[in-house]
């Protein structure tokens, strides 16, 4: 169920995003070159809009886009797989967690969970929007994920493969996204004070080899992050590229006729930051982010829908209230979910745009353990089964409707639709015009066209020229070849012109006219 709602028409449907098309482009120039767009030799970062992705996503889509060639479906698919993956193991790894031998959470119970678990996340909206398209988010997030399970494995059947897997995979998750650069260590640092007396039964030497490989793991990612930029980025989505703490403790401050050192102490620039910080932080838990409005990136919600069911609430809410009474679940396992749930959005409250579905994805994870608790105690209950049931369809009709039909009616630009018509007809009429000037209306069209064209990335790399960076610390490229991703306002004779149509009206996503 989970592969038919995530590979249905993936190849085509949602259009490729910059994003993605960056990610793509720049294995297939690996590929091609051994150098990524700007020519840099198999980097750690890549260099991307000015600002630097992390490279894990690049290198996993390497053998697809070789076998596959350049197309939507080989870049999604790194993630497809992996997000299925992620379902799988959070079932293995609920049953491993709420497992028990006393009598009011068995085997057969722990495994109903568990299944109930990976079914949520199957079917939640949030999961299946980032499992359609290269979103390094999720591909880092599943990596943690089976990491976790290999932990807990290894501490079951006391397997060090499985140790060393986990360090691995979870050490992994660095190179995909940055989040996970905050999640990761969390996630990693709990699991072993949790389990600590369990880990180092045996003597505490058994935690040199996990330790050595997690240091040699993270030790690259840390130098390049620092060489490529990594303050740039942060100074560019982070809390501080917000400026209106600082505006609104100067406006506080001029209120005041004689400023004094009690005025600047209550209307500092740094307890208005934190209260920004936490009411970022505590929106991520807000019903409107949850369960009615989601996101509000419209390339990351569908209408009128939030990142969940909106029946899911009273289960979430039941839920809750079971998992923190019952005692017949582990005080590690209580320790773990709720710690996990409280870190999740730590890294999208860190940025000046929150709450962020993408950045905060790693919700998804205990939020469908919790749903499935409260799901697990009306089981027995027929009718209210049946209702459940009717509930479940219906929100799945809906929130499938919403998506295929009328997300990109609503959010045309965010969706950038039409790109790969578009870029072969700009193709066959290239040699026929001095100039063609291409709308800017959609974020970065460059790489749209780099991708879609199959352009040579040779002869890229010595022409490639970022503009300078905006306000938050992004660039792009306005030339290559005859083509300028800008129309001017007086358009020179011998060009052909592609603008921006109103998709909603028109049906169309482009206009084109020539003089």
């Amino acid at each position: 169920m989970a592969t038919i709602l995530r590979f249905y028409k993936i190849g085509s449907y949602p259009s490729l995003n910059p994003d993605e098309a960056a990610l793509g482009y720049n294995a297939y120039s690996l590929l091609e070159t051994g150098k990524d767009e700007h020519g840099a030799s198999w980097p750690l970062h890549f260099k991307s809009f000015g600002d630097y992705k992390p490279g894990g996503y690049v290198y996993l889509a390497l053998p697809f886009i070789k076998i596959l060639g350049l197309t939507p479906l080989a870049v999604r698919l790194p993630n497809l797989i992996l997000s299925i993956l992620a379902i799988y193991y959070l079932s293995k790894l609920v049953f491993l967690l709420f497992e028990s031998k006393g009598p009011r959470l068995n085997r057969s119970k722990a495994q109903n969970l568990s299944l109930l678990s990976s079914a949520v996340l199957a079917l939640s909206p949030w999961h299946i929007h980032f499992s359609r398209g290269a979103w390094e988010a999720y591909s880092a997030l599943s990596l943690i994920i089976i990491g976790i399970y290999f932990f807990y494995s290894h501490l079951k059947n006391l397997k060090n493969f499985h140790l060393y897997l986990s360090v691995i995979l979870i050490s992994l998750s660095l190179y995909f996204y940055h989040s996970a650069r905050i999640l990761a260590p969390l996630i990693g640092l709990s699991l072993v004070t949790i389990n600590f007396k369990r880990l180092t039964r045996s003597g505490i030497r058994k935690l040199l080899i996990p330790i050595i490989i997690t240091i040699l793991l993270a030790l690259p990612v840390l130098f390049s992050f620092v060489r490529n930029g990594g303050a740039a980025r942060f100074g560019g989505v982070g809390l501080t590229a917000d400026q209106g703490p600082i505006w609104r403790s100067n406006e506080l401050l001029n209120q005041h006729n004689n400023v004094k050192l009690i005025n600047r102490a209550m209307h500092n620039k740094r307890i208005l930051y934190f209260l920004s910080w936490a009411q970022k932080y505590t929106s991520h838990f807000d019903l409107n982010f949850l369960f009615l409005n989601g996101d509000e990136v419209p390339r990351s919600k569908v209408p009128e829908m939030g990142q969940l069911y909106l029946f899911e609430l009273p289960f979430l809410i039941i839920g809750i209230f079971f998992f923190l009474k019952s005692r017949a679940i582990n005080k590690k396992t209580k320790t773990l979910i709720l710690s996990f749930l409280l870190f999740a959005p730590l890294a999208s409250s860190l940025t000046f745009q929150a709450p962020s579905a993408l950045r905060s994805l790693p919700m998804t994870i205990p939020l469908s353990i919790l749903i499935a608790y409260g799901l697990y105690h009306f089981f027995k209950c027929r009718p209210l089964l049946i209702l459940i049931a009717f509930c479940s369809l219906l929100s799945i009709f809906y929130y499938l409707d919403a998506y295929f039909v009328h997300s990109q009616k609503r959010y045309p630009y965010a969706w950038n639709l039409g790109f790969d018509q578009i870029v072969s007809l700009v193709e066959s009429q290239k040699n026929n015009y001095q100039n063609i000037f291409f709308t800017s209306r959609y974020d970065q069209p460059y790489i749209l066209y780099l991708f879609f064209s199959k352009y040579p990335p040779q002869k890229l790399q010595s022409q490639i020229k970022l503009t300078p960076k905006d306000q938050y610390g992004f660039s792009t490229v306005d030339r290559i070849d005859n083509i300028t991703f800008i129309i001017p306002t007086e358009i020179p004779s011998s060009s052909m012109v592609i603008e921006a149509s109103d998709f909603q009206l028109t049906g169309q996503s482009f206009k084109i006219y020539t003089k």
